[in-house]
């Protein structure tokens, strides 16, 4: 067998999960070593196929490195004239093949904005590509890109992407959070063995039950939500041998549920952004958080149960949590709010939990 070697590759992630982000590669890649991050990007080394660090679903695009520069201030033109002067990719060029790249188009990307160069410089990158590996240029259809990138985090790279995702809307219903994001927010629910109830009452489509599933596959999974439509599409998805315990309820009243019975909430509530709101009331979007939150003290766990919930409103849910007999201690506790991007929107997720777990950690 031929040996494998290393490669550096680096990764982009939603802000704000840097604390948890490199032991989800240590999980979902063994093989990683070297790792670093810096606020959205992912640094590590790794000896598995592209194909294998592709598939991290965590992250928004994963590239391979060709060329670093410890700078943001270049223009790409003098990255360009500095990268054709090495044979770095040439050290490249089988395991690209491997992946049946025939052809290839460059992007610019500064601060994470694509941007147009001079023809010189896009013919010069070109030239270099196609000379050190037999590629193709092709700037309508291509298989594989290669990327300059210009990052406001003080980096400047010349990679190989080798993620192919679809956009958000081609195969995303309208609310469904991304893969990457519902993997970063289970994953900062930080489940352990003790976790066996598993509960998120705002299931929607069900992304979110069906990665705690990957995650505690001996668990067993509440799914409920308030709508009858999504209620019977999560029966149909995951009525067929699986461990999802499927039901139509108001979130706010879960009645199928026996107080403190629940390990671990993990779920996305209504925002209270848009219009046909099931949960919009007299009392808006704060009613519904208020409500929420004394349900969630009922069913969680007297000893170690918690809620992981991600909101865009903000302030609605800090207020409401600073409001809550049962949870307000936890707004002052270190790791309370993490502020994220959603779909571009200025998001949070939030974790709390009883007080007895809290009190015996400390």
């Amino acid at each position: 067998m031929p040996v494998m070697h290393d490669h550096r590759f680096v990764s982009t992630f939603a802000p704000g999960f840097e604390g948890i982000i490199g032991t989800l590669l240590q999980q979902a890649l063994p093989s990683a070593t070297d790792i670093s991050v810096s606020s959205g990007l992912l640094f590590f080394s790794s000896s598995s196929p592209f194909t294998t660090v592709a598939s991290l679903a965590f992250c928004n695009n994963v590239f391979l490195m060709v060329q670093e520069w410890a700078t943001n201030t270049t223009p790409f033109a003098s990255l360009v004239t500095d990268a054709g002067k090495t044979a770095l990719l040439a050290g490249h060029s089988a395991e690209l093949r491997s992946m049946a790249a025939r052809s290839f188009r460059v992007r610019f990307s500064r601060e994470n904005q694509f941007c147009s160069v001079d023809k010189g410089v896009m013919d010069a990158a070109e030239h270099h590509i196609a000379a050190q590996t037999a590629l193709v240029p092709d700037r309508l259809d291509p298989d594989i890109e290669f990327w300059y990138m210009i990052r406001r985090e003080g980096y400047s790279f010349f990679t190989v992407r080798l993620t192919k995702k679809q956009s958000t809307e081609k195969y995303l219903k309208q609310g469904e959070l991304r893969p990457e994001i519902v993997q970063l927010i289970v994953g900062l629910a930080r489940i352990t063995s003790r976790d066996h109830i598993l509960l998120d009452p705002f299931a929607g489509y069900g992304s979110i039950p069906a990665q705690l599933a990957i995650v505690q596959p001996e668990a067993v999974l509440y799914a409920s939500d308030i709508d009858e439509a999504r209620a019977a599409d999560l029966a149909q998805r995951f009525g067929s041998g699986q461990r999802v315990s499927v039901h139509c309820c108001d979130a706010t009243a879960l009645t199928f549920l026996a107080t403190a019975s629940v390990d671990l909430v993990v779920t996305d509530p209504p925002w209270g952004f848009w219009d046909g709101d099931a949960y919009a009331g007299a009392d808006g979007i704060a009613g519904l958080y208020e409500r929420m939150l004394r349900e969630f003290d009922r069913v969680l766990h007297e000893g170690h149960g918690r809620a992981v919930i991600l909101t865009g409103a903000k302030k609605e849910f800090e207020e409401s949590v600073r409001l809550s007999p049962a949870f307000s201690f936890y707004a002052e506790k270190p790791g309370f709010r993490t502020d994220i991007l959603v779909n571009g929107k200025k998001s949070a997720v939030f974790v709390i939990g009883r007080k007895e777990l809290v009190d015996g950690q400390a």
